[in-house]
Formats: structure tokens, C-alpha cells, sequence
């Protein structure tokens, strides 16, 4: 798992069909008609409107995790460099001391299970769920240093349009 989820604010509609997907994924499911009343599906991540820009909360799958430190039960674990973090729902405890140090509030408590829920990047699948969903394509699944290849080519091109115009 070399790949990572990256987030594009600029071309995110606030459509949530990321949300939804991911929602269903957890579920088992593959049509929101199907989605049970009694069962609540797990938040792995969460759409916002912040300061006049949408934005996806979700794992950032940190080298040095502080949830990973701050796991009692060792639940979450970090696969290595490129393999991100992992949670594993079985021996989770619930206590929630990960939700209070990632600095992303990308954990969210499932008081049903009594435990935490968080993105584990759906290592099962070729393309995560929200990624697939994401049709303005805000939301891309990538290796880390494609993507920084492709941010820097942008900036060097916003950075020549800006000269040219002087």
C-alpha cells in the first residue's frame, strides 16, 4: 500500500457521494436504498465547508501517528514507510485516547461497536470506494511522489503565467 488519498479543495463540489460511499463500503453495501434503519454505518471520513473552502477530513496516515503512540490496546499500528495506519476494529478497546491527539479529528467513535473507526485506505480493494465516488475527481489515489510531481509542475506553471503577465 505505496499509494495514499489526496484531496484537491479546488475542484470538490460538496456533492458528500464520497461520504456515502465510504458509508456504504463499511456497510457491505452497494446501493443507499439498501442501507438498514437499525444499522448506523461507520464515519471514516467527514466533509466541511471551513473558511469558505470545502475539505475532507481523513486519515493522513502519518509517518510519526500520534494515535499510534497513543493507542493502549495497539489497535493502530503503522505499516511501514508507504504502508500507512492500520486499524484493527478487533482488539480495539474504545478508549479514545487516539481521538484526542490526532490532529486531524480524522478517528470517529462508533458508540454501537464501542470503538473507534478510522480510514484503513481499503486495502482489499484496487481503488478506495471514496475515491471511486469522487467524480469531480477532488479526491485521487496516488503514489505519494507522483503526486508531489504533479504539485510541484502546477506551481512552476502558475509561477511562469504569473511572470508573463508582469
Amino acid at each position: 500500500m505505496d499509494r495514499k488519498i489526496f484531496f484537491y479543495p479546488d475542484r470538490c463540489l460538496l456533492c458528500q457521494s464520497c461520504a456515502l460511499a465510504c458509508q456504504m463500503d463499511s456497510l457491505g453495501i452497494s446501493d443507499p436504498r439498501e442501507i438498514p434503519s437499525d444499522q448506523k454505518p461507520r464515519q471514516r471520513l467527514k466533509v466541511t465547508f471551513s473558511r469558505g473552502t470545502p475539505w475532507v477530513w481523513k486519515c493522513q496516515h502519518c509517518v510519526s501517528a500520534p494515535c499510534v503512540e497513543a493507542c493502549v490496546s495497539g489497535s493502530l499500528t503503522f505499516m511501514g514507510e508507504g504502508g500507512g495506519v492500520i486499524h484493527n476494529p478487533d482488539t480495539c478497546v474504545g478508549c479514545g485516547s487516539c481521538l484526542l491527539v490526532c490532529p486531524y479529528g480524522a478517528l470517529s467513535y462508533d458508540g454501537e461497536k464501542e470503538r473507534v473507526a478510522k480510514c484503513n485506505l481499503c486495502p482489499e480493494k484496487e481503488i478506495p470506494p471514496c475515491v471511486e465516488a469522487c467524480q469531480s475527481r477532488a479526491l485521487v489515489y496516488q503514489r505519494s511522489d507522483s503526486f508531489l510531481l504533479k504539485k510541484r509542475k502546477r506551481a512552476v506553471r502558475h509561477v511562469v503565467e504569473v511572470h508573463e503577465a508582469d
